[in-house]
């Protein structure tokens, strides 16, 4: 039977003495603590405007008293009443805990006068919040693939896909139409959990890589007001290694004047520094045209001991075939060689012959004997 004997008419004093009799098993100082300004909360939730437009009494806005304690004994981790015990829960079902948590601090929310406008604003961006969330997980979703650079919208059609499905799923999360039964609502509200922490990650992510991509401007407008049509490029901030048309290469094959490949060819820039295509060490795993699956490259040693990863070809072996040492780095086994990927062509084209001329301005007339 309900602590109350009538539940019609129910001012403050008597909802929150109900709701504390409710909880007396707790021992007076847990109930103290668990009830403070409880009155002040229910005398300010009476006098709301909402409470004088709809006609909404303390039944109405915060349901029966016992429903009312219940819920402040699940928000402080506590045992339901009926056990009688004085401890906290070792077993529960998160998912409703966390629900229950979640509409007991709602009722707290909804006695504050300022709350209202706020609740109806947040509301009113719930589309937005759906469709911010499948975002989230499609961007979670290409940054642990690592099979793109994460950006704001994505530049390729299987991308726009995946998106479109994460967004989808979190539209219809939202309107309640999917993950409402019981067995799987734990997976959407730790889903939306994910989301709220992702978020400001997720942005600084995609934020930090636009701004370490190149941004290529198109001249056409200079080219319409009579300008040479070139584009000119911008990178605000310096890529390590080599790249070609805007792609970073992971490997250099050097030809001779002939056309025949050449092999530990070392490479350095007009500073005599070390032209390296890679500075992870061996650690990255990197795709070859048509290959069946990717590779990781060993250093070589030059005569003092020293690793060189400037000397091209780069020499490895398909990841699958490496293992990890005793310290952690990925190795060779004992008896496993490196070898040479797959070059670009078996032959490059032949160089003609240099041209017998002298270095000067156009026009000058060669010498019939090149000068010393």
């Amino acid at each position: 039977m309900s602590v109350l004997d009538t539940t019609d008419v129910l001012d403050v004093a008597g909802y929150a003495a109900a709701v504390r009799r409710s909880l007396v098993d707790l021992g007076p100082e847990l109930v103290d603590d668990l009830t403070d300004d409880l009155e002040a909360d229910l005398a300010e939730a009476l006098d709301d405007e909402r409470h004088v437009a709809h006609g909404r009494g303390l039944l109405d806005q915060f349901g029966p008293p016992e429903a009312y304690a219940a819920e402040l004994r699940a928000a402080a981790g506590l045992a339901p009443a009926s056990t009688g015990a004085r401890r906290v829960r070792v077993l529960s079902d998160p998912v409703e805990d966390t629900r229950r948590l979640g509409r007991w601090a709602l009722r707290r929310l909804r006695a504050l006068t300022w709350w209202a406008p706020v609740e109806a604003f947040l509301v009113a961006l719930r589309p937005v919040w759906w469709i911010a969330r499948g975002w989230v997980a499609y961007s979670a979703l290409v940054y642990v693939l690592g099979g793109a650079r994460l950006r704001f919208l994505p530049t390729e059609l299987a991308l726009w896909l995946i998106l479109a499905l994460c967004v989808l799923l979190s539209v219809q999360w939202g309107r309640g139409a999917w993950f409402q039964s019981r067995s799987v609502s734990w997976v959407a509200v730790l889903g939306n959990a994910a989301a709220v922490v992702l978020l400001l990650p997720v942005l600084v992510t995609v934020q930090d890589q636009s701004h370490q991509r190149e941004e290529v401007y198109d001249s056409y407008l200079a080219g319409a007001f009579g300008g040479d049509g070139t584009r000119t490029i911008l990178q605000e901030k310096a890529i390590d290694g080599v790249v070609v048309d805007g792609m970073q290469v992971s490997n250099l094959f050097v030809y001779d004047a002939e056309g025949n490949p050449l092999t530990d060819v070392q490479v350095y820039d007009d500073r005599g520094r070390p032209v390296r295509t890679t500075y992870d060490n061996g650690y990255e795993q990197y795709w070859f045209p048509e290959g069946t699956e990717p590779w990781s490259f060993v250093s070589r040693t030059d005569a003092d001991g020293r690793a060189r990863w400037n000397v091209y070809p780069l020499r490895g072996a398909p990841t699958s075939q490496f293992t990890y040492g005793d310290d952690g780095v990925q190795v060779l086994p004992i008896g496993t060689d490196a070898s040479t990927p797959p070059w670009p062509f078996a032959k490059a084209p032949a160089l003609d012959a240099p041209a017998d001329a002298s270095i000067g301005a156009e026009g000058v007339t060669p010498s019939a004997t090149p000068t010393p």
